[in-house]
């Protein structure tokens, strides 16, 4: 060491003005494909075999890994950069079916794993249901020497950029408020037999599902504001998100149809009023903390009804299906906090700006606002599609809604 030092710190003072800083780029991580060709199924009839079929080359006995299949990569929404024509399952970009398929979120939802229900003892596909953890929370109020007490939480119920999974396992419960009031008279001990029921999981969890809906929205906003900003996916004159004119919306309330093939949802979102004292409006608040300022008015209009939309089945189909329906959200109602309520109308007006720029880049002529009918009203409309998937993930967000109306309505009345 005494000779190395002295080294080393002459070798620093000569390169101290040539170079700074140093390129330190850590390499990125790809996805590892695991597909290979399987090869043709041998015979193990045994005339078949000179000799044992054990010390047959390539036998399906000693050598049972060659013929193990194996899925291929799942394609994903943008394009791959460079890719090695040598690889048998190399990154690709999914095809416009495939991006109409990605872009229905009830497909997506009954397409998740399957998870047995703690209360119901059935099958269903993981995104109908909530998974709770046993946890202990960190507490300065107990004295040293005495166990916290374990609480059975919600986890995962936020999106993975802004919250990751604390526990694994856990064990899964209908996305229903009927079902969580049951977890009393079930078997979640058999999680651990000291885990106790917070008196407030119920209200709890619709509080993450909210806040779940707003992060969805961000990142929609974010990619929708991306794009406009990079000028990127101006071949697609498809929009997401759209202001409905008061003339459109009048006519919808008054027939209770759609005329829409790609609406996802329609939601009624109107600015938050100001304080009667204060005379300010509240701050935007997307906190996974508790709210303090829920308040529902007398007589509240439901959370979430249906309107008809256009029947777009194919007439070969043979049975008469039932009409298309598109659900509406009410705001007011599904969002109990007022902060909540400014930051979702926040995220709409980003949202709308940013395909405002799309449309422009795009050339699309817009209408000039001329009477009071064609002004702009507090219903916007979100669509889905084989084209829009390319510049967001609208069907991310309707899914994050429509677990919300599970949980809030009685969609499960039957089941239990």
């Amino acid at each position: 060491m005494p000779r190395i030092i002295p080294r080393l710190l002459e070798k620093i003072e000569r390169q101290a003005n040539q170079q700074q800083y140093f390129d330190f780029k850590l390499p990125k991580k790809g996805g590892l494909s695991l597909y290979k060709r399987v090869p043709p199924q041998p015979s193990f009839h045994p005339r078949d075999h000179e000799r044992s079929i054990l010390l047959s080359p390539g036998s399906p006995v000693t050598e049972s890994k060659r013929y193990a299949r194996h899925k291929r990569m799942p394609p994903s929404q943008t394009k791959p950069g460079a890719v090695d024509t040598n690889l048998e399952d190399s990154p690709r970009q999914m095809k416009k079916e495939e991006f109409g398929w990605f872009g229905n979120p009830y497909l997506r939802m009954l397409s998740s794993p399957i998870r047995n229900c703690l209360v119901t003892k059935r099958l269903v596909p993981s995104d109908l249901l909530i998974r709770l953890v046993g946890m202990r929370p960190t507490t300065s109020r107990v004295p040293e020497g005495r166990k916290v007490p374990a609480k059975l939480v919600p986890d995962g119920l936020l999106h993975p950029k802004y919250a990751n999974r604390r526990v694994s396992g856990g064990c899964y419960v209908l996305c229903w408020r009927g079902a969580v009031r049951r977890l009393e008279k079930s078997s979640y001990k058999r999680v651990s037999t000291e885990l106790t029921i917070p008196t407030n999981l119920e209200q709890h969890i619709a509080h993450l599902l909210r806040v779940r809906i707003l992060q969805e929205f961000e990142l929609l906003a974010e990619r929708l504001e991306y794009a406009a900003r990079k000028g990127t996916k101006k071949w697609i004159p498809n929009v997401i998100l759209r202001r409905l004119t008061r003339e459109e919306w009048g006519a919808m309330r008054t027939t209770g149809t759609l005329p829409y093939t790609n609406a996802l949802a329609l939601l009624i979102v109107p600015p938050v009023n100001k304080d009667v004292i204060t005379k300010t409006r509240p701050q935007s608040s997307m906190s996974p903390l508790p709210p303090q300022d829920e308040h529902l008015p007398k007589n509240p209009p439901p959370t979430s009804v249906f309107l008809t939309g256009p029947n777009d089945f194919d007439d070969t189909v043979g049975v008469d299906l039932p009409p298309r329906q598109i659900p509406l959200y009410n705001s007011v109602s599904a969002f109990p906090s007022r902060a909540q309520r400014a930051a979702l109308h926040s995220l709409f007006l980003r949202m709308l700006a940013a395909e405002r720029t799309h449309k422009r880049l795009t050339r699309q002529k817009t209408p000039h606002v001329e009477t009071s009918s064609s002004k702009g009203s507090h219903a916007f409309l979100l669509c889905s599609d084989a084209e829009t998937g390319r510049r967001g993930d609208p069907a991310a967000v309707a899914m994050a809604l429509w677990r919300l109306r599970m949980y809030d309505s009685e969609g499960w009345a039957g089941l239990v």
